[in-house]
């Protein structure tokens, strides 16, 4: 307890001299990616389930505050880049299955979540849970529930042809360009050619700070096993697992518990805020664990800091930045999101099949996920992890393999905040 007060009290006292100018440029280009990445998807999910601008706003706040709080305490406590997000996955997940329960119910599949995820912390069980999944068909049913974004983007180019190929050609001619976050001006040209063709609709953008809308939990065993079971599997093995290799590969030893616990607690504090799940970050980690973010590991951790204070700035208006979404024509909402999801479909895809052995169980969990199956109210993602680790339990035990069930690959990290 006394060092990690020291290193707290140290972290704050070095923090001013440790803000340089890479620092800052790594901690906004760290926001820039989680915000115009995979925020876009609550649009989506947000009106699949009738939710108000209220809530929507509400869910914004939880979120960005929330992963804003959870990187600022974790990163000055433990003196180490610890970047948090929101769970893409999740994100991924509700667009298709927030619909089908009522709102307290959400809310409490968000609690058990959230309560889970810090016991496992608390416990230390973490790996062995993770090791019951294999990795090629967590990555497979993620690639599966994304998979509809890719087409979708497609169709919307018939939908709007100019605009979507407009949004397109810019997002591929950034990456050819080796553009560092293509997406964002991707953002730029659809709100340029919406705003040229007179399809943005600017008239409700207000910067009235949010204000958290409340709603009560109710627990049930449909919402239990059909969205909080997928909804815990996806942080666990999507995002975390990831999220702390990258912390390893840059040569920190990362906090695992102290995050699970930290990240855990908020979720489910913020859960009736419509938090839906704050995980490790993945990609935007890389970003704040490498040295272009600062040359000193042991100053690196400024770079997260600044993440996380731009990221509770503008979550404070978190109506500002749901309406400045929603006043975007829908095909230019769909195209970002495919956009910003191709890479983690073309990673999901890659390391779903790497493995031969594992190949079967992940086409059939990324097959049964894709096709959106639902039965007695459960929704796809859930069925996806069970006949994924059922056929792979099964050829395993008939190929007499003796082996992890990880099946050696490790996961790639999506694209979140």
């Amino acid at each position: 307890m006394r060092s990690g007060v020291h290193r707290f009290t140290q972290a704050l006292r070095d923090l001013p001299g440790s803000l340089i100018l890479p620092t800052w440029a790594a901690g906004m280009l760290i926001v820039l990616i989680g915000f115009t990445g995979s925020l876009v998807l609550t649009v989506p999910a947000a009106e699949a389930a009738g939710l108000t601008t209220a809530q929507l706003s509400s869910w914004v706040w939880a979120i960005t505050v929330g992963s804003g709080l959870a990187t600022i305490t974790l990163s000055l406590v433990y003196r180490q880049p610890v970047l948090t997000a929101w769970s893409t996955p999740g994100l991924a997940l509700l667009v298709t299955s927030l619909a089908f329960y009522p709102l307290g119910e959400v809310v409490g599949a968000y609690l058990i979540v959230g309560l889970a995820i810090a016991l496992l912390g608390v416990s230390g069980l973490f790996d062995r849970v993770v090791r019951v999944i294999p990795q090629p068909v967590a990555m497979a049913v993620l690639a599966g529930l994304l998979l509809k974004y890719g087409l979708a983007l497609i169709a919307g180019v018939q939908s709007d042809p100019p605009l979507v190929l407009a949004i397109v050609a810019t997002f591929l001619a950034l990456r050819r360009l080796g553009f560092r976050v293509p997406i964002a001006g991707a953002l730029l040209a659809g709100f340029v050619v919406a705003g040229a063709t007179g399809q943005l609709q600017l008239g409700a953008v207000s910067l009235t700070p949010a204000t958290p809308v409340v709603v009560w939990p109710e627990f049930t065993v449909r919402a239990a096993v059909g969205l909080a079971l997928p909804l815990l599997i996806l942080a666990l093995a999507s995002q975390n697992l990831p999220g702390f290799a990258v912390m390893r590969a840059a040569g920190y030893t990362p906090p695992v518990r102290g995050a699970l616990v930290v990240t855990g607690l908020l979720s489910a504090l913020m859960a009736p805020m419509l938090n839906h799940g704050l995980t490790m970050a993945a990609i935007t980690a890389a970003i704040g664990n490498s040295p272009e973010a600062h040359p000193d590991p042991q100053r690196r951790y400024a770079a997260a800091v600044v993440a996380g204070v731009l990221k509770i700035g503008l979550g404070l208006f978190g109506v500002a930045v749901v309406t400045l979404l929603t006043a975007l024509p829908r095909p230019v909402v769909t195209a970002l999101a495919g956009l910003a999801l191709s890479g983690t479909i073309v990673q999901c895809l890659a390391g779903g099949f790497a493995d031969p052995e594992v190949r079967d169980a992940s086409l059939w969990a990324l097959l049964v996920t894709a096709a959106d199956v639902s039965f007695w109210g459960i929704g796809s993602a859930f069925w996806g992890f069970v006949v994924g680790v059922g056929v792979h339990l099964l050829l395993s035990h008939r190929r007499g393999l003796v082996r992890s069930p990880r099946g050696g690959v490790p996961v790639m990290p999506p694209a979140e905040g």
